[in-house]
């Protein structure tokens, strides 16, 4: 019997479709989850499980390596190699593990010179750390060239409280995330600098992918406004980004970029 030829292609591509669906159905899926959070008070705990803790927390819910590295220059932050060894000498008077947890909870107390104030309290949103987290980053650190005397009374009681009670609500502003991504490739100009995720390419300006996850709803909005007066992130040419947006875009084309830009975890 003759078979038309339209029906062979058509039997052919079924037959593709159904090798790459089971192909695909049989890999592994992975699951995504939120980071659990790590509670050591009232328990015993060595140095070394509060520096492995620690170890954890700054490669995963501490988001620290999406600006710092350690032993590794050239990134939006300092390099924290050494970093326990070098605290104790950054501020007169103040100890290496005090001058660690000042910089985790009021880090524009001291700023790096040739670094900008971009980094936000890791005990308050978008990060918010709990006590135990904060006590457990600040002996990692500290084991970088450093001794390792940090305990849980030098960690203040109030913080992370946020994160006991729950978290703090979402910050959610009336815009429309999907126009907001028009804005950032069109009449925004983003695009010409940044990447974003999926879309986007351009290494002229920071990698935007993951800038609600390190970085406040105020620094964002504000840094649209005054770029030049939030600080040009380290290992980027300063005075590239507009300074006319205020007029450039409509109100709601600001808060639907704003928007969008809050999607980017």
């Amino acid at each position: 019997m003759h078979v038309p030829v339209g029906v062979k292609v058509g039997l052919f591509a079924v037959a593709v479709m159904g090798s790459y669906s089971y192909f695909a159905n049989s890999i592994p899926q992975i699951e995504s989850k939120p980071p659990q959070e790590l509670s050591l008070e009232g328990g015993n705990v060595t140095p070394a499980q509060l520096v492995k803790a620690g170890e954890e927390i700054f490669h995963t819910k501490g988001t620290c390596e999406i600006c710092h590295r350690i032993g590794q220059p050239g990134t939006r932050a300092p390099d924290l190699a050494g970093a326990g060894g070098r605290a104790a000498k950054r501020k007169p008077g103040m100890s290496a593990k005090a001058y660690l947890i000042e910089s985790l909870l009021q880090p524009q107390a001291y700023v790096v010179e040739g670094y900008p104030p971009i980094m936000p309290a890791v005990d308050k949103p978008p990060i918010a750390l709990n006590r135990s987290e904060v006590w457990a980053l600040t002996a990692f650190l500290e084991s970088l060239g450093g001794t390792v005397d940090v305990t849980l009374n030098d960690i203040p009681a109030s913080v992370g409280a946020a994160a006991a009670g729950g978290g703090a609500a979402e910050f959610k502003i009336p815009g429309d995330p999907q126009a907001g991504a028009q804005v950032f490739q069109g009449k925004g100009t983003c695009i010409a600098c940044h990447k974003a995720g999926k879309i986007g390419a351009s290494p002229v300006g920071p990698d935007l992918s993951q800038i609600a996850k390190i970085q406040t709803p105020d620094y964002i909005m504000g840094k649209i406004l005054n770029p030049a007066g939030m600080g040009t992130v380290a290992g980027f040419p300063k005075g590239v980004m507009p300074q006319d947006f205020g007029t450039r875009l409509t109100s709601k084309e600001y808060v639907d970029l704003v928007s969008f830009l809050l999607t980017l975890k």
